[in-house]
């Protein structure tokens, strides 16, 4: 995707203030609502619509100085492709909220305006205070995309700045690798079966539940929201490939009762992830304490 305006020091400059309107498409869905609510708690006037009013979105667009879409990930590059006919001024920004960049982005970039795809890594029920949002820049003036990072700072939110390609391969790292291992898990103690969830309810140790937490974290949504964060990914299928060839290892190892060859693995990934393996195991001790507090408390 070319570099558009963006450090080519473009003409118009949109500073992100109280004075400029904001719309967002499909505002009235989660995480259009819980961005509409964070502008307007900042004095931002703030005009939505919902797929119940879509012929407002021409109005909308015209109309409004900043632009986000909020919609579903599997229908959010043909929306914005429809919409962005209406998308004639120059000083206008246009955003966007999905969970992928690259096809949003290049779709977002037929705009007349500045674009920078944007991706809160955050949850509609989650606090978004200490929480991180990514920024795409399509085309912009530099001091645009500074103003747009000034803001979320000034709401706890950290921002981070990379292209739209090198976003949707790091979201198969954070997003797709943990979503599957949810589903290959759920899978697995759903073949299972029988009365297994209330078993290891009974006698799983604290870090166990943590993890089947997770698990009934990803599950207590929409797939419709999941799916597509999955399927849609262009690296999933690398994904799978890599996970289809470490399960082929550790068949080997079976087979063979290679106890030598599971440790050598086991240190070289301990070696990789460093000092991370000490964090991790602090933090989840923490995490434990809090859970056995909760637990005496009730």
């Amino acid at each position: 995707m070319g570099k558009g305006r963006h450090g080519n020091g473009g003409q118009f400059k949109m500073k992100i203030s109280p004075s400029r309107s904001i719309g967002i498409i499909g505002g009235r869905g989660r995480t259009g609502s819980q961005f509409a609510r964070i502008f307007r708690r900042r004095g931002f006037k703030v005009m939505t619509t919902g797929s119940k009013d879509s012929d407002n979105n021409k109005k909308l667009m015209r109309g409004c100085d900043i632009v986000i879409f909020s919609v579903p990930l599997m229908h959010s590059t043909r929306i914005i492709e429809r919409e962005i006919v209406y998308a004639v001024r120059k000083n206008q920004l246009l955003l966007d909220v999905s969970s992928l960049k690259y096809r949003q982005c290049r779709a977002l970039k037929k705009a007349a305006g500045e674009v920078i795809g944007m991706h809160p890594l955050f949850g509609p029920t989650t606090e978004h205070l200490g929480q991180t949002i990514v920024l795409c820049p399509v085309q912009c003036n530099k001091e645009t995309l500074r103003s747009l990072q000034d803001f979320f700072a000034s709401l706890g939110i950290r921002p981070i700045v990379m292209t739209a390609e090198k976003h949707d391969h790091l979201m198969a790292v954070l997003q797709v690798l943990p979503h599957l291992k949810s589903l290959l898990v759920a899978d697995v103690l759903h073949k299972i079966g029988g009365d297994i969830i209330d078993t290891i309810n009974e006698t799983a140790t604290p870090a166990y539940r943590i993890e089947l937490n997770l698990v009934g974290r990803f599950l207590d949504d929409d797939p419709t929201l999941y799916g597509p964060i999955i399927l849609d990914n262009p690296e999933t299928a690398h994904i799978l490939a890599l996970l289809r060839r470490s399960l082929s290892e550790i068949t080997e190892m079976l087979k063979g009762n290679d106890l030598r060859a599971f440790a050598k693995k086991y240190h070289l990934l301990a070696n990789f992830f460093g000092p991370q393996t000490k964090e991790g195991r602090e933090k989840t001790e923490i995490c434990i304490r809090t859970m056995s507090r909760l637990k005496r408390r009730t």
